[in-house]
């Protein structure tokens, strides 16, 4: 069925002044400064309004009687709170997916006519790396100079690709147009990856894991008496995280052979990476980072009641060499129960991995409490620094950036690129928010390419180097001698 909307405007003299315009239940009126129509809500859009404004005013009022968090992490909040662009982080159904595959295929195809079109005017210099004459592009040889040494080419040629060239998303591979989300947006959604009884079964082995951690061999030093620092110390048992107080970042085992009770990694890990959409998520990772893409992060991300919200932050500095569709990493956060707004899920800000947002970011965070009048920071009331409608040293940005909350369903998923600027929120309610999590980076960067970043991985696991495809063997196989085990058991039953 069609509906056809009539406008009728009445101008003078081929202004707008004066115009008279009406469609429907909405009304309209001219601007008279910029000769254009504001359609002015109806009825309905204004008790949709009117119930927006209500639940940002309690979420204010949530902010403001937060006695934990700091006033700098409380004043982003807010800000994001306030603006229009704060909701729920969902998936994207698979046409949307598609018309954004699309969309990137078109641009892709515009920057390499652009690409051929610029090689074309150029005279003799090297191109390299992406985009031509980019990352790890020569700069030509200067007049007047020649190599002191004579390097053999066919060292050049094995040294090359490690240094210069780089993964870049492949559009082909990404079958189920996450990849393209991800590369678009920063971040995508992904449900139903993990079932209920792994999920259960996990988070009854992370929060045993966690006591166990925590535990001190000596009565003299109970855990209760240790400082978060001697906590944190006790590698390879955790690693460090943003805003510790009642939140903790804890190092994950892989096979069973280190205890038997981990094959419920292992099984975690088959379901998400191999069995979930036939291997989508394997797909969407490889189509961005390349097969070979190095485990570089396995852990659990525990948050407990009363923990603190995180500043704004991204796990990588940006760099020219980052770009969307080739980060440095992918990371991917899995619920293992229900998240609700009140337990802190994480805030992703879309489109973020970008430079301007990162230094506004920074900027914003070094300069909360500076007067502007002098090189002194002094500091403000707390109570003014959470209320006042003042953004100070702060970038209105924040304001109207389009936010994400990760209220995930159990056993759904966030996978984002860790250039995302993102956030654990406080958690304010009584029950504990776990997040089993796990990393894979480019293993065309090295580390040195983001000094900021801290991988969250074992020390066994670090020497071994371990890529996506050796992974997905080293689960399958764990999978078919779990099932070869239990075949054994039924049979001499």
């Amino acid at each position: 069925m069609t509906t056809m909307l009539v406008i009728t405007i009445t101008t003078t003299s081929g202004s707008c002044n004066g115009g008279v315009v009406s469609a429907f239940s909405s009304s309209y009126k001219t601007n008279q400064s910029f000769l254009t129509i504001n359609k002015q809500p109806g009825k309905q859009q204004q008790q949709q309004q009117g119930q927006s404004s209500s639940l940002r005013s309690n979420k204010i009022d949530v902010i403001e009687n937060d006695t934990v968090s700091t006033p700098i992490a409380l004043l982003e909040e807010r800000m994001l709170a306030v603006g229009e662009e704060q909701t729920m982080l969902e998936e994207l159904d698979e046409g949307t997916r598609k018309k954004i595959s699309k969309q990137l295929e078109k641009l892709e195809k515009q920057k390499v006519r652009l690409a051929r079109n610029n090689n074309n005017n150029k005279s003799n210099k090297d191109n390299g790396g992406f985009g031509g004459g980019g990352f790890g592009g020569s700069k030509g040889k200067k007049k007047g100079t020649v190599n002191k040494i004579e390097k053999n080419k066919d060292d050049d040629k094995s040294q090359q690709p490690q240094i210069q060239q780089h993964d870049v998303y492949d559009i082909k591979h990404d079958t189920s147009n996450f990849g393209a989300v991800i590369v678009d947006q920063g971040v995508a959604r992904i449900n139903n990856c993990l079932t209920e009884q792994t999920s259960s079964d996990l988070i009854n082995y992370i929060n045993d894991f966690l006591a166990e951690a925590l535990h001190t061999q000596s009565k003299k030093n109970p855990v209760e008496d240790l400082s978060l620092e001697e906590i944190y110390a006790q590698q390879p048992k955790f690693a460090d995280v943003r805003e510790k107080l009642n939140r903790w970042d804890m190092l994950l085992p892989l096979e069973t052979y280190a205890t038997p009770s981990n094959e419920i990694i292992c099984q975690a890990l088959y379901e998400i990476l191999i069995s979930t959409n036939n291997g989508g998520i394997s797909s969407t990772i490889e189509s961005i980072l390349g097969k070979e893409a190095q485990l570089y992060e396995l852990g659990t991300l525990i948050s407990d009641p009363n923990s603190e919200r995180q500043l704004l932050h991204a796990d990588y500095n940006y760099a020219p060499d980052f770009q969307p569709d080739i980060p440095p990493a992918l990371t991917c956060f899995v619920a293992l129960q229900d998240i609700t707004e009140t337990m802190g899920p994480t805030t992703f800000i879309l489109k973020s991995s970008t430079e301007e947002y990162h230094n506004e970011i920074n900027t914003g965070q070094y300069t909360m409490y500076s007067s502007g009048d002098d090189d002194d920071e002094s500091t403000i009331d707390e109570t003014e620094t959470t209320t006042s409608t003042t953004t100070r040293g702060k970038s209105i940005l924040l304001e109207t950036s389009t936010n994400k909350l990760s209220t995930l369903k159990n056993g759904d998923c966030s996978l984002y690129n860790p250039m995302t600027l993102h956030c654990g929120n406080a958690n304010r309610s009584n029950s504990r928010r776990i997040i089993f999590y796990f990393s894979f980076k480019n293993p065309k960067f090295n580390e040195k390419d983001w000094p900021l970043a801290y991988a969250s991985l074992r020390p066994d696991l670090r020497t071994r180097n371990l890529s996506l495809s050796q992974i997905k063997t080293i689960l399958v196989s764990e999978h078919d001698k779990k099932e070869e085990e239990e075949s054994n058991i039924k049979f001499k039953i």
